[in-house]
């Protein structure tokens, strides 16, 4: 039996907003099974959730594993598409609680197996911890908030040198391209997620694993400013509107800017290339340079701008990183109070049952 194949995304992320969650798309609210799992740090859910997708991936099984934004090696999610099954991690920032409690929904407290006499002795511990973690998101927030703000006058700047009509051309002829002899047939849906994360070791992207064995991949590339999102935006109302359901993928800087766009009926991927996840521009369809549409007189009256602009945009970018990253030690020392007090071997026996419980919805 073949192995199955892992599809790596993000179902939430850091952004200007604070945790900005598309926890609802992460699957149908009217799934076979969807798994809450409950408790605190250190507890075991994303092993919980590892362990059984790759139990379901040895048996020949596609999943999803949706990471953490805030700790990319972790799991908040799991999905089994074939089973419409889910295992998600129902805990803050990204609490999740029952739509369709026991005949959709279900409550995996891994919280019942520790030892609440030992974690209560080092209560102030855990409770100063959690407090400095959300201090060092606050402020990663707040260098967000600063970073898209230079960033959108980096786009304003670059807008003053952009012809329109130019742009708007570009859009047309790649449209039409893609789109050209679909007649539609409906309204498509549209599932909404993160292919890219600010994380404590930097920006991490799946973008690879998104468009993995998509037949025709479209590269948009372009300064800020230059009209990436809007004809994204264009081709993913053009595909919903043709009755074709889509997958798009959000900036972290702005989650609600869309960045990619799968539209798997015509075994096509629309992706962003721009620093920070540059995409290798081998084995694509077309590139699509928006710097073209660009006046080249008008940029370089702006250059000192633009210049500016770029430098301070990393500035405030990186130290909401390291901000993010001092969150992730913080977390790690929060979960050194969890960990000895877990019964482990308990958590490991209600895995094996959940595991048999969702091997037996193939069978049904």
């Amino acid at each position: 039996m073949a192995e199955g194949k892992i599809k790596h995304v993000f179902p939430g992320g850091n952004t200007p907003q604070g945790f900005f969650s598309y926890y609802d798309y992460v699957i149908p609210i009217d799934a076979t099974r969807i798994f809450l799992l409950k408790g605190g740090p250190g507890v075991g859910k994303s092993t919980f959730m590892k362990k059984i997708g790759q139990a379901m991936v040895d048996q020949g099984f596609d999943v999803e594993h949706h990471h953490c934004s805030s700790d990319p090696h972790s799991l908040d999610g799991l999905v089994i598409p074939s089973l419409n099954t889910a295992l998600i991690d129902g805990t803050s920032p990204h609490i999740v609680d029952p739509k369709h409690p026991g005949c959709v929904d279900e409550i995996l407290n891994l919280g019942e197996f520790w030892d609440e006499s030992k974690l209560i002795n080092n209560k102030a511990e855990i409770v100063s911890c959690t407090r400095e973690i959300g201090k060092r998101f606050q402020r990663a927030y707040r260098m967000l908030r600063a970073a898209k703000a230079v960033y959108d006058d980096w786009e304003a700047a670059n807008g003053e040198a952009m012809d329109y009509k130019i742009a708007n051309q570009k859009t047309t002829a790649i449209i039409e391209k893609i789109f050209g002899g679909v007649t539609s047939v409906g309204q498509g849906k549209n599932r909404k997620l993160f292919a890219s994360a600010i994380t404590p070791i930097g920006p991490v992207n799946y973008i690879d694993s998104i468009s993995a064995d998509i037949k025709h991949r479209y590269i948009i590339t372009g300064f800020p400013g230059t009209g990436k999102a809007t004809l994204l935006a264009k081709a993913a109302d053009t595909a919903i509107t043709k009755g074709l359901d889509i997958e798009t993928y959000y900036c972290p800087l702005d989650p609600l800017k869309i960045e990619h766009i799968i539209i798997p009926a015509l075994d096509t991927a629309v992706l962003t290339s721009t620093p920070p996840h540059n995409l290798s521009l081998d084995n694509t369809t077309p590139v699509i340079d928006m710097n073209e549409c660009l006046n080249p007189v008008i940029t370089r009256q702006l250059d000192a701008v633009t210049a500016y602009d770029r430098t301070a945009f990393w500035e405030f970018f990186d130290k909401a990183g390291a901000y993010i990253k001092e969150a992730k030690k913080l977390h790690d020392e929060l979960e050194t109070y969890y960990v000895p007090n877990i019964a482990f071997s308990s958590v490991d026996a209600l895995r094996k049952i959940t595991l048999a419980r969702i091997a037996g919805f193939a069978t049904k």
